[in-house]
């Protein structure tokens, strides 16, 4: 089984979770077989379906070093997550509730607020421009994980209080060039903004062994944490996983079984 960007082999009566760029930097998504960094390599014992598995590692070990490497964040903290309603920001949600932050998350639909409510979040808000402008936390935000990106970062820094981190990591509101982005002008005085990329994984500043996937693994088995793909496809389907990805119509993750 391989999924898109991310994967998983079987080692025995154990699996391995497989990042570092493969599809993106690294050929091989669809391959029977391919090469890959071995720091991006991490072995996990788990009972886990393999669909559940393959749609693991990339949301959550994305989430978790967002979170606790370039975010800091701790419990007690209050963080934004912008697009929450992703399987991204749905991991986001999870790691960032159980750490005992108090969350706020965005949706573009007030039907998902209740689905955002169950995960244990203080408040969901519906995501827009201006956003800080309408949210009462406004310059007493510690943290914003930014899922929708360059059309709403600015935004997004203004959210933050003295001494806060914004940490860019999605793409859901598209790729567009940030206009007229002017530190001097545009960013609060003593703020953070900062950035991560999933393809980094398996260099020597990001291994993968750095995230704990195995107690991540667990927690999904009992329920706590939430990581079940979307849609599960065959190979032969393939085509139609990219339609709904380039229609922006995934909903999730999606899995492709070999």
């Amino acid at each position: 089984m391989k999924s898109c960007p991310g994967g998983e082999f079987a080692v025995g009566s154990k699996v391995a979770a497989l990042m570092g760029g493969l599809g993106r930097t690294i050929n091989g998504s669809y391959a029977e077989y391919t090469r890959a960094n071995v720091g991006g390599v991490v072995e996990i014992e788990s009972s886990l379906p393999w669909e559940e598995l393959a749609a693991l590692p990339e949301s959550y070990a994305t989430a978790w070093t967002c979170l606790f490497r370039n975010l800091e964040l701790t419990a007690g903290q209050t963080l934004l997550v912008r697009g929450a309603t992703s399987s991204f920001g749905i991991a986001a949600l999870n790691l960032a509730v159980e750490a005992g932050a108090k969350v706020i998350a965005t949706t573009r639909s007030r039907d998902r607020f209740k689905k955002l409510e169950d995960l244990g979040v203080y408040r969901a808000e519906l995501e827009g421009p201006e956003l800080s402008t309408r949210i009462a936390e406004a310059k007493h935000i510690d943290a914003v994980l930014d899922l929708v990106g360059n059309s709403v970062i600015l935004d997004s820094l203004r959210i933050l209080r003295r001494g806060g981190r914004a940490c860019l990591a999605g793409w859901l509101g598209g790729l567009a060039p940030i206009k007229e982005f002017n530190p001097l002008l545009q960013m609060a005085s003593g703020v953070y903004l900062t950035f991560f990329g999933s393809f980094v994984f398996g260099t020597p500043g990001f291994p993968l062994s750095d995230v704990p996937l195995q107690e991540i693994a667990k927690k999904v088995e009992q329920g706590k944490f939430q990581a079940k793909p979307s849609r599960v496809f065959r190979f032969e389907d393939i085509r139609e996983t990219h339609r709904l990805m380039e229609a922006n119509e995934a909903n999730g993750k999606l899995v492709v079984k070999l």
